[in-house]
């Protein structure tokens, strides 16, 4: 007994250990990149302060503020900047007047980070709140000894400093480019799902599939949150056949692979985010939001399939009844072919939706082509097993009806020629606008020197608005003579 237990701790430390050794052979460039940035504007921030004769006390607020807003985009970097100065400067000002009127005492405290968390609040500065009543507080205790103003201009200086320096590591040093990240993330929530099929056409009597994930579960994705994983489903859950224990797994398994997808969603706008103000950016053209309508696609698939498991679980639980045996079994047989059809037609996807926005996407097309066109024309040979009269087959009825519904929406969302033509649909549109605005643009009139366009002068010689008379060239042209009138003839009338 204890050596049956040792050798179960002793299997879980070595997976562990695994996952960890995976997780610093992923991630120990981005955390070296990360902490030589951050060290490096800290450092920056606390040089320029003592540049400006910011000494004593020693300037650690604008290696505080570099510190907090160099983050994981450059967008979110001059966001946070300019709510970190407003933050800092509203603190000051409060602690300065309660310096003045109040002076430090417990109570005055207590009104003071009460006031300073209000005014956060009116002014939205999301995780910057607390900045407001901090800064309020050191200024507060500083000043109560050696008068605010001087304490509360230097903590705004270095605040100035700090966020300034946080922008510009930013510009220097951008931080990588997401895009890759969320095609991988995209394409292992495809594999899984198609592995969770595949699980339950074996269950169903379908021969193993030997198909494997290209990405490992111990893959790390970044958000702007920190960092996720994708849990591999139960690979074993299918071997024992149609039992109550195995449609159980396969819910569990579809539920936790529906949590997942605000995670990849996130990671999608983490990509999408890392593009903005980056100058690593200008030379890549690959883009997240080619990725997002194949997220919805996978989403809606995996609610789909959740409800059919919930479906072929009861029918399970229920005993299988089926008077007419032969229908029974041309009812499984139906739903096991689709359900490994559509594992095919899943991970086919996922492997072309990451090509997408990594290049060459013409095989992984073709062979999501091939696998749509294999699994309509199974559609159509099962379409009378799927047709199941409700009055007649009652227990079937419900799980014929979430096949079909699962594998028409899949027909028509997972169709790449419609995939591409939206891309291509939303390209055409950016190109429309820029070439209406740059049609706009020639059709403005052109600015004169002056501000406005001179206005011509009287025919008749008067001054113009200018005080200059008008000459023969400015006078405007006398219209044309009209043409002659032929004489009307007997043709004519």
């Amino acid at each position: 007994m204890a050596v049956a237990t040792w050798q179960v701790v002793g299997r879980k430390v070595r997976a562990r250990s695994g996952v960890a050794a995976r997780l610093v052979q992923q991630r120990w460039r981005t955390a070296l990149f990360r902490a030589a940035r951050l060290a490096g504007a800290a450092v920056a921030s606390y040089l320029t302060c003592e540049a400006f004769g910011l000494v004593n006390p020693p300037p650690l607020t604008g290696a505080l503020t570099a510190i907090l807003v160099v983050q994981a985009t450059a967008s979110s970097t001059l966001r946070s900047g300019v709510d970190r100065v407003i933050a800092v400067v509203s603190g000051v000002a409060l602690a300065t007047v309660f310096v003045t009127v109040v002076g430090l005492t417990w109570w005055s405290l207590g009104l003071l980070v009460a006031a300073s968390i209000i005014v956060g609040q009116l002014l939205r500065l999301g995780p910057n709140l607390m900045e407001v009543p901090i800064s309020a507080m050191l200024v507060l205790g500083v000043g109560y000894a050696a008068g605010a103003q001087a304490s509360g201009l230097n903590r705004v200086v270095e605040t100035l400093i700090g966020a300034a320096v946080g922008v510009l590591v930013n510009v220097v040093f951008p931080p990588a480019v997401r895009t890759r990240n969320a095609g991988q993330a995209v394409q292992r929530l495809a594999e899984e799902i198609a592995a969770l099929l595949e699980e339950a056409a074996q269950g169903l009597g379908r021969a193993e599939s030997t198909a494997r994930s290209v990405i490992d579960s111990g893959e790390m994705f970044p958000t702007d949150s920190g960092w996720f994983s994708i849990p591999s489903v139960d690979r074993s859950s299918g071997d024992a056949g149609l039992t109550t224990d195995a449609t159980a797994r396969w819910i569990d398994d579809a539920r936790r692979l529906n949590r997942h997808v605000p995670r990849v969603d996130r990671a999608l706008t983490h990509a999408e985010q890392s593009r903005r103000l980056n100058l690593r950016a200008l030379g890549d053209t690959r883009s997240a939001r080619s990725l997002r309508g194949g997220l919805e696609a996978l989403e809606m698939c995996s609610i789909a399939v959740r409800g059919l498991f919930r479906a072929v679980d009861d029918w399970v639980r229920g005993g299988m009844r089926e008077p007419d045996h032969a229908f029974a079994e041309r009812a499984r047989r139906a739903w096991r072919d689709l359900l490994g059809d559509l594992a095919v037609v899943i991970r086919a996807y996922g492997a072309f939706l990451r090509a997408e926005v990594e290049g060459g996407t013409n095989a992984h097309e073709a062979a999501v082509t091939d696998a749509l066109d294999r699994m309509r024309l199974d559609r159509v040979r099962h379409a009378d097993a799927l047709l199941a009269d409700p009055r007649e087959h009652p227990d079937l009825w419900e799980v014929d009806s979430a096949v079909a519904g699962l594998v028409d929406r899949m027909l028509l969302e997972l169709d790449t020629t419609a995939h591409a033509q939206l891309w291509q649909d939303r390209r055409r549109e950016i190109i429309d606008l820029h070439i209406a605005t740059e049609l706009l643009d020639r059709l403005r009139p052109a600015r004169w020197p002056g501000g406005e366009r001179p206005r011509a002068a009287p025919a008749d010689g008067r001054p113009t608005a200018d005080g200059s008379t008008a000459g023969p060239a400015d006078r405007p042209a006398a219209p044309p003579p009209p043409a002659p009138r032929r004489p009307v003839g007997p043709d004519d009338r």
